[in-house]
């Protein structure tokens, strides 16, 4: 039932319905390179639309977080809302979210230190339309040194640990190269670290069981023929019925990113959320 809903979600230009109970997410590396242009991604944000919420990584800065917030306003006649974070803007490459203003209550912002690495997480915590309380994590674990990387996966992986009362979904680039075809199935040690325990679940992106993936996985560049970019689970939100998928499959996405678009694919999730409680009478 869960695939057939998202089956029909995403049938049409890759556009989605809100639905009553479904929260509707994407994970999205929009590449800060000087090569990218903002509105050539938000373009492809918008084919996407409308979804509740995005994370976003590799922001330049606050001008192009504007130009996503803006383009979704505009195609959808909803009200979007975006939240830039500090951590890594000596690059141009920071951690963002993009959310339904309407759909999201009492949200606050925080970057986990506690993590560590070149850009430090960004947690965002909110109150659905449902009622439910969520913890988002948007993270960009560091790609050039593993030491680094399996620290962080090791660290969020304790704080996930440490706060079990949480919904959390965490979502973003981990760079856990995570092979998805053949025998050899499987991720680098630091998708190991953070998997230990059983704190974290990951519903594979559906184009694995199809195996109709990208040959690079969720990104562009053929030295990485990986999935980079994930959506977990942890807490309570472990529980809630989800599907995931890599966007754009049925076209040469990649050939675009000389053009000014983005490298990677958006990972889209369809996450069914618990009904809301309703009051005694």
């Amino acid at each position: 039932m869960l695939r057939l809903l998202v089956a029909i979600a995403f049938a049409v230009n890759g556009a989605v319905a809100l639905a009553q109970s479904s929260l509707l997410l994407a994970s999205f590396n929009v590449e800060s390179d000087a090569d990218t242009q903002a509105e050539l991604v938000a373009a492809d944000m918008v084919r996407l639309s409308p979804l509740h919420i995005w994370a976003l990584q590799e922001v330049a800065d606050q001008e192009t977080l504007d130009v996503f917030v803006q383009a979704l306003t505009d195609a959808t006649g909803l009200r979007y809302a975006g939240h830039l974070g500090e951590s890594g803007a000596h690059y141009e490459d920071r951690l963002a979210y993009v959310y339904l203003a309407e759909a999201f209550v009492d949200a606050r912002f925080e970057e986990l230190d506690v993590v560590g690495g070149s850009r430090l997480p960004l947690l965002m915590e909110a109150t659905t339309w449902t009622g439910e309380r969520v913890t988002f994590i948007n993270a960009h674990f560091n790609r050039g040194d593993a030491a680094t990387r399996e620290g962080q996966a090791r660290r969020l992986r304790e704080w996930i640990g440490d706060n079990p009362e949480r919904a959390i979904i965490a979502l973003g680039v981990f760079n856990f190269d995570y092979v998805f075809y053949g025998a050899r199935r499987g991720g680098n040690r630091a998708f190991v670290n953070l998997a230990r325990g059983g704190l974290i679940t990951w519903p594979e992106p559906m184009c694995i069981q199809r195996e109709n993936c990208p040959r690079t996985g969720s990104q562009c560049h053929p030295a990485y023929e990986n999935i980079l970019d994930f959506i977990f689970f942890g807490g309570a939100a472990i529980q809630w019925p989800a599907v995931t998928d890599l966007a754009f499959l049925d076209e040469a996405y990649c050939r675009r990113d000389a053009d000014g678009y983005s490298d990677h694919r958006p990972v889209v999730a369809q996450i069914v959320l618990p009904a809301p409680v309703e009051p005694a009478r």
